[in-house]
C-alpha cells in the first residue's frame, strides 16, 4: 500500500526493534528518577531532627511536627517533601472562609498525626482542639504534635466516631498510606467508638463553631450521631468525600435536611455552613 503524501512528506515507519529499545530505554530512565527520588527522600529523613521533627514556618506562625513513619507513609511523606502542611491549599481555603475564630472550638474527627490540628489550633488560633484518632501509633503522634506547638487546650481521642457510642474494628489498613485506613463499626470490635451527641452533655463541646470529618467513607455515620450537636451549635463542617458524585449526592442531601449549604474547596472536599 503507497504511504499517504502530506505536504509532499512521507511518514517513515519506526522498526520494531527500535521501538523497543526506545521503551526500554525510557523505562530504565523512568527506573533511575525514582531511585534518585527516593535516595533524595531519605537524605530528607535522615536530617530530621531528633524525634523526627520537621520544623517550618506557615505564615507567622512556626510549626513543629513529629513524622515518625516519613519514610514510609504517604501523608508523612508529601509534608517532608514540601516542608509545609498536607493538603495545605484545602486548609487555605478553610482560613479564607473565616470560619474558626480565637475563641472557637474544633472537631477535627480522623486526625492522624494532627496535622490539621495544629493548623486550627496554631494557625487559626482556635481556642480549642478536640482530636479524635482511632489508630494507637497515630494516636501517640497526634499528642506529640499537640505538644511540641504549644496547644495545651487541645485535647486527643484514642476513639473512632460513629452513629452511636459503642465499638468498631479496622476494615482497610495500608501501611504505606495510615490515613487511609478504614474502620467500621463492630459490636465486639476491639476499637472504641463515640458518637458526638454523647459529648454534648459533658461540655467537651462548648462553643464548638467547625468540624472536620475525615474518616474515609464513614461521614455519614459520623453526621447521623452528631444531629443533636449540629441543631444546637450549627458548625460549618468540612466533610472529605471518598467517591465522588454519588457520595456528595447523599451527604448534601443530609446537609440540607439539617439546613446547611455546600461549598466545594477541593475535588472530593466541601464546606458546608448553615442557611443564613
Amino acid at each position: 500500500m503507497q504511504a499517504k503524501r502530506v505536504l509532499g512528506v512521507v511518514p517513515l515507519s519506526v522498526p520494531e526493534e527500535v521501538a523497543d529499545q526506545t521503551a526500554a530505554m525510557s523505562e530504565k530512565m523512568e527506573q533511575m528518577i525514582k531511585l534518585m527520588d527516593e535516595s533524595v527522600h531519605l537524605q530528607r529523613v535522615a536530617l530530621l531532627e531528633d524525634g523526627h521533627i520537621l520544623r517550618f514556618h506557615s505564615g507567622l506562625a512556626r510549626i513543629a511536627l513529629s513524622l515518625p513513619d516519613a519514610q514510609d507513609d504517604y501523608v508523612q511523606r508529601v509534608i517532608l517533601r514540601a516542608r509545609q502542611f498536607y493538603e495545605a491549599r484545602l486548609l487555605a481555603a478553610v482560613q479564607s472562609m473565616g470560619l474558626i475564630k480565637p475563641d472557637a472550638t474544633v472537631c477535627d474527627i480522623g486526625a492522624n498525626i494532627g496535622n490539621a490540628s495544629v493548623f486550627f489550633g496554631k494557625v487559626l488560633g482556635a481556642k480549642r482542639v478536640l482530636a479524635f484518632e482511632p489508630q494507637p501509633h497515630c494516636y501517640a503522634t497526634l499528642n506529640r504534635n499537640l505538644e511540641l506547638n504549644a496547644l495545651t487546650d487541645a485535647q486527643a481521642y484514642n476513639c473512632m466516631v460513629g452513629a452511636t457510642s459503642g465499638r468498631g474494628d479496622v476494615a482497610r489498613f495500608n501501611p504505606r498510606n495510615l490515613g487511609a485506613t478504614r474502620f467500621a463499626a463492630a459490636k465486639n470490635g476491639p476499637v472504641p467508638m463515640v458518637a458526638l451527641d454523647d459529648l454534648i452533655e459533658a461540655e467537651e463541646l462548648h462553643g464548638l463553631t467547625f468540624i472536620k470529618i475525615d474518616v474515609e467513607g464513614m461521614h455519614l455515620e459520623v453526621l447521623s450521631g452528631a444531629k443533636k450537636v449540629i441543631k444546637a451549635f450549627k458548625p460549618a463542617i468540612w466533610a472529605a468525600l471518598s467517591e465522588g458524585g454519588a457520595d456528595y449526592a447523599a451527604t448534601a442531601k443530609v446537609m440540607q435536611g439539617l439546613g446547611y449549604t455546600a461549598t466545594q474547596i477541593g475535588p472530593n472536599d466541601h464546606i458546608f455552613t448553615p442557611k443564613k
